[in-house]
């Protein structure tokens, strides 16, 4: 798994990234909010990769890419 700028998210984030992760996987949206600015995630896949990441330009995001 691969995030962005990963010194600068705490654990807390990292576990609210992968819940919505899961969200969207599962039901293919959230109701999740970012912790840091309150705005809502986007989910994109491709192929056998995906990110999650919030709407605001430059705030947190994961990636995780499969084999």
């Amino acid at each position: 798994m691969v995030t962005k700028d990963l010194d600068t998210i705490t654990d807390i984030e990292f576990v609210l990234l992968l819940d919505a992760s899961k969200d969207f996987g599962r039901f293919g949206k959230t109701d999740r909010k970012c912790s840091r600015c309150g705005n809502d995630f986007e989910h994109f896949t491709n192929n056998s990769s995906y990110q999650t990441r919030c709407k605001t330009t430059d705030c947190i995001e994961i990636t995780s890419r499969g084999i």
